[in-house]
């Protein structure tokens, strides 16, 4: 790589090393290329100096690694913090003690560190299952406010073009007597019951077109409809398929045209 270092091994997230400027030397020194061994040495080299900086806290220079008196404060340090096999990886990358003096491959790094792999893996499996949990419930959650942005576009709207008493007949007294169920619960003294699953699990039924009944009542109870969160579905994206048909938008900005159900949920 000829490319590691401290300077040049940016930490991504908490636990995520990247190698950074990779590349830049083969072009700077491309006539006074060195044999392939040679260059992989010096990584290992510099993989040992970046390790032993991580885990010291200090930037270990390759002068810093002839330092016998450095060095053994350094192995001190990380005896005392860190676990022996990482302690033995370090030191066999920063000071080889072999008969050719020269550091482990990277094969024999991976092999050092085997038994730590597993715990990574499963710790990653952890990881991205704790992602698409969070991922889902931002997707359903945004489901459910496009039906609470419909239902609001609808519900009580003065007028719709010459219909005075658009949001008040057909299709959408039915929002309208819908979002008094969903909202407007009362007990039998006439107090709200502010019941947050209610409110949840009907808004859930509707976005799944539910074929589930309900029974929706008007605030005089003179008018009683037995209808499917199914049915509501439907007369939720007509009435707003019809204001989109009829909308304008202001300058510069396009009507709205947010998904739902059949029309693009």
């Amino acid at each position: 790589i000829g490319a590691v270092g401290a300077a040049s091994s940016p930490v991504g997230g908490r636990v995520r090393i990247r190698v950074n400027c990779i590349g830049i030397p083969d072009a700077l020194e491309f006539e006074a290329r060195k044999p392939l061994a040679d260059l992989q040495r010096e990584d290992m080299l510099a993989l040992g100096r970046v390790f032993m900086s991580l885990a010291t806290g200090t930037e270990i220079l390759p002068a810093d690694t002839a330092n016998s008196q450095t060095m053994a404060q350094c192995e001190q340090y990380i005896a005392g913090q860190y676990s022996q096999n990482l302690l033995s990886v370090i030191m066999s990358l920063v000071r080889p003690r072999n008969m050719t003096n020269d550091p482990p491959t990277i094969f024999d790094v991976a092999g050092m560190m085997a038994q730590r792999a597993f715990d990574e893996l499963s710790a990653a499996q952890i990881a991205v299952d704790n992602v698409d949990e969070s991922l889902a419930n931002e997707y359903e959650a945004g489901r459910t406010l496009r039906l609470l942005l419909k239902l609001g576009f609808i519900n009580e709207r003065p007028e719709f073009g010459v219909d005075s008493r658009w949001s008040e007949t057909g299709d959408n007294y039915v929002l309208k007597l819908f979002r008094d169920y969903v909202f407007h619960q009362a007990d039998g003294n006439g107090r709200p019951v502010m019941d947050l699953g209610h409110v949840v699990t009907a808004l859930n039924k509707i976005d799944a077109a539910d074929e589930e009944k309900i029974v929706l009542v008007s605030r005089d109870g003179k008018n009683v409809i037995v209808v499917s969160y199914a049915d509501v579905a439907r007369c939720l994206e007509n009435a707003y398929g019809e204001l989109c048909d009829g909308s304008v938008a202001p300058a510069g900005m396009r009507a709205p045209q947010m998904g739902g159900g059949p029309r693009g949920y």
